[in-house]
C-alpha cells in the first residue's frame, strides 16, 4: 500500500531530484568528452613537434661522428695507428670537438690498426691501452657484423671502460651511448669504433617540454621497446588506473622509435570532477530540503489520514471494538463517524450470527471426536492378540502387536520424536510389509548413531517408505532396493531416501515440484511429499530444504536437510501408559 507520504516523496524524486541529477550527469559526460578531445588534439600536435626535434637532434649527433673521423688528422690515426708524430694533431682536433659539444661527457675510441683504445673526458686523454678482443665484446661484435654504421645503447650511469684516471668516481651522470663503426669510405675497410656518452639531459629537455608540468609521463622507446628516457620513475607494482595513451612514431635514423605520452585521466578530469562533486553536493542539499518539506507537509496534512488508517488496520480477529469517535468537523471527521456506525453494525451481526455459527461447529467437532475412542481400539487389539496367542497363532499375535504399535505412534503425528523412534516405527511397518510380500523386500537403513538421538517431527520419514511400496514395489519393481541414510553435517542432519527402481519423466518431476513448492496439492492422500515439505517449512522455516531427483531415470531420490536439534519430545508416553490398563 502506497501512503500519501510515499507519493509526495515519489513526486519529489520524479520532478526535482531525478531531472537535476540527470542534467548533472549529462553535463559531466559532455564536459569529459570535450576535455579529452581537446587534450588528445593538443598532445598529438606536441608529440609531432617533439618527435621532429628529437629526430633532428639524434641525426645531428649521428652525423657528428662522421665529420669527426673524416677529419684528416683523426682519419690518419685510424689508418696508420697512434704514433708520436700524429698524436698532437689528433688530440688538438679531439679537444676542439669535445669543447664544441659539451653534452658529450666521454668518448672512447678503438683503433683496429693498433688494437688499442683510449678515452677522452672533458678534453683529457687517457693513455692508450691494448685490447686485443675489443671487437668481440658486446655490443661491438654485433655492430661489427652488421651493415649498420651505428648502435644506440640505452641510458645508463657513465662507466670508466678503460679504468682511466681521468674519469672521477664521483661522476654518476646518466648517459646515452652512440657507438659508431669507422670504415674507409673508399675501400670499406674497418678502422675502429667511436663511442660517445651523451648526457641524457641534452635531449630530455626536448621531451620535458611536453609533460604538462609533470602531470603526464613522456617515454621514449627504441625499436625493441627499451626505455631510452622517461619523464617519471617507473610505477612497476602500482596499479595503473585509468590512463590515456598517445604515441608518435619517429623516422629517419630513429625509425621504429616511439614517443609515448601517458596521461592520467584522474588528473586530466580533476577540474571536471571537482565541478561535478560541487553540483552533486548541491543536489544532496536539494534532496535534504525536499525531504524536510515532505516530512512537514505529511505531518500537517497526512497525520489524520495515517491515524484513521492505523485504526482500520487494527480491526481483525477479536479486536472489533475500535473507537472511531472524533471531534473533527471536516471530511475526515465525517468519514470516521460513518466508520464508527459501521463497526457497531458489524459487531451486532457477529454477536448474532457468526459467533453462534462458530460455537455450533465446535460442538459438532467435539461430537465427532467422541465417536471414536482410540483406547477402545488398543484394548480390542490386545484382546484379539491374547486370543491368537492362546490359539497358538504366534505370527498373528506379532502382526497385531506391530499394528498396535503403529496406531499408537500415529497418535503422535503432531508431536516431536527422536530419529530412533521414527526408525523403530519404520521397522515395524517394514515387518508388516514383509509378512505381506515375503522376505524379498530389500530395505537398508544406515543412520549414524549421533543422528538417532536428535529430535524431528513425527511421521517425517515413514510416508516416504509408504510411497516406495505404493509407487515402486507394488508396480512390479520388487527387486528395487530401498535405502535410508542419515548423517550429521555440522549443525544439520542430511536424510537421503532413494530406490533404484521406478522413476518418473522430467515432465512429471516438474509437475510434482510445482505442486510441492507451489500451491495446495492432494497428492499422496494429503500425507505425502507436499505434507512433509509444508511441515519442514512450518517447523524450520528457511533452515530446512527438500529436494527431489530422478537419478537420470534410474530411480527416485529425496534429500532432506534440517537443523540438528536435541530431544524436545512433548507429552511423554501418557497414551501408552493408559493403553496398558
Amino acid at each position: 500500500m502506497r501512503s500519501v507520504r510515499s507519493r509526495l516523496f515519489g513526486m519529489l524524486v520524479i520532478f526535482i531530484i531525478l531531472p537535476y541529477f540527470l542534467s548533472v550527469f549529462i553535463i559531466y559526460d559532455n564536459t569529459r568528452s570535450s576535455v579529452e578531445e581537446h587534450e588528445i588534439e593538443k598532445s598529438r600536435e606536441e608529440l609531432e613537434e617533439g618527435s621532429r626535434a628529437l629526430q633532428r637532434y639524434f641525426d645531428e649527433m649521428i652525423e657528428l661522428s662522421y665529420s669527426l673521423y673524416n677529419d684528416p688528422d683523426v682519419l690518419s690515426v685510424f689508418e696508420n695507428g697512434l704514433n708520436d708524430e700524429q698524436r698532437k694533431p689528433f688530440e688538438r682536433s679531439m679537444k676542439i670537438f669535445s669543447i664544441s659539444r659539451p653534452e658529450i661527457r666521454q668518448m672512447r675510441i678503438y683503433f683496429e690498426k693498433d688494437s688499442s683504445t683510449l678515452s677522452v673526458y672533458q678534453s683529457k686523454f687517457s693513455a692508450p691501452k691494448k685490447q686485443e678482443d675489443y671487437v668481440n665484446q658486446a655490443p661491438f661484435r654485433t655492430l661489427y657484423k652488421s651493415d649498420d654504421n651505428f648502435f644506440i645503447e640505452r641510458p645508463h650511469v657513465i662507466e670508466n671502460a678503460n679504468n682511466a684516471a681521468i674519469l672521477p668516481e664521483s661522476d654518476r651522470t646518466r648517459v646515452l651511448t652512440i657507438h659508431h663503426k669507422v670504415t674507409n669510405v673508399l675501400s670499406g675497410e674497418f678502422l675502429g669504433f667511436i663511442s660517445m656518452d651523451i648526457d641524457v639531459t641534452a635531449y630530455s629537455s626536448l621531451i620535458l617540454n611536453l609533460s604538462d608540468g609533470g602531470e603526464s609521463r613522456l617515454t621514449l622507446l627504441d625499436g625493441e621497446d627499451r626505455i631510452m628516457y622517461s619523464s617519471q620513475r617507473s610505477n612497476d607494482g602500482e596499479p595503473e588506473g585509468d590512463k590515456l595513451v598517445l604515441e608518435e612514431k619517429l623516422k629517419g635514423n630513429l625509425d621504429g622509435w616511439r614517443l609515448v605520452k601517458v596521461i592520467d585521466r584522474d588528473v586530466l578530469f580533476r577540474d571536471v570532477n571537482q565541478a561535478a562533486t560541487t553540483n552533486i553536493l548541491l543536489g544532496i542539499g536539494v534532496v535534504l530540503l525536499g525531504i524536510i518539506m515532505v516530512v512537514v507537509i505529511s505531518h500537517i496534512i497526512t497525520k489524520p489520514i495515517e491515524n484513521l488508517s492505523e485504526k482500520v488496520r487494527s480491526i481483525g480477529g477479536e479486536n472489533m471494538d475500535v473507537d472511531f469517535t472524533t471531534s473533527r468537523k471536516d471530511e475526515l471527521g465525517h468519514l470516521e463517524d460513518h466508520m464508527d456506525e459501521m463497526m457497531d453494525r458489524i459487531n451486532q451481526h457477529i454477536d448474532r450470527e457468526y459467533k453462534l455459527e462458530i460455537e455450533s461447529r465446535k460442538n459438532q467437532f467435539r461430537a465427532l471426536r467422541s465417536q471414536v475412542n482410540p483406547h477402545f481400539l488398543f484394548n480390542a487389539l490386545q484382546t484379539i492378540g491374547a486370543v491368537a496367542l492362546r490359539s497358538g497363532a504366534k505370527d498373528v499375535y506379532k502382526l497385531i502387536t506391530s499394528l498396535s504399535k503403529m496406531m499408537r505412534y500415529s497418535l503422535h503425528a503432531d508431536q516431536w520424536v527422536t530419529v530412533q523412534e521414527e526408525l523403530d516405527y519404520i521397522e515395524t511397518y517394514l515387518s508388516l510389509q514383509r509378512e505381506r510380500f515375503g522376505e524379498g523386500v530389500h530395505a537398508d537403513i544406515m543412520v549414524d548413531a549421533e543422528v538417532r538421538s536428535a529430535s524431528i517431527p513425527s511421521m517425517l520419514l515413514q510416508p516416504l517408505v509408504e510411497n516406495y511400496f505404493k509407487h515402486s514395489y507394488e508396480e512390479g519393481y520388487d527387486e528395487a532396493p530401498l535405502s535410508i541414510t542419515g548423517e550429521r553435517i555440522g549443525g544439520a542432519i542430511l536424510f537421503t531416501v532413494q530406490n533404484a527402481g521406478a522413476s518418473i519423466s522430467d515432465e512429471d518431476l516438474k509437475q510434482i515440484r510445482s505442486s510441492i513448492y507451489g500451491g495446495p496439492s492432494e497428492q499422496d492422500g494429503g500425507i505425502g511429499l507436499k505434507n512433509i515439505y509444508d511441515r519442514l517449512r512450518l517447523n524450520f522455516k528457511e533452515n530446512a530444504s527438500f529436494q527431489l531427483d530422478t537419478l537420470e531415470g534410474r530411480g527416485f531420490r529425496i534429500i532432506m536437510k534440517l537443523p540438528f536439534m536435541e530431544d524436545k519430545q512433548e507429552g511423554g508416553d501418557s497414551d501408552e501408559s493408559t493403553d496398558r490398563r
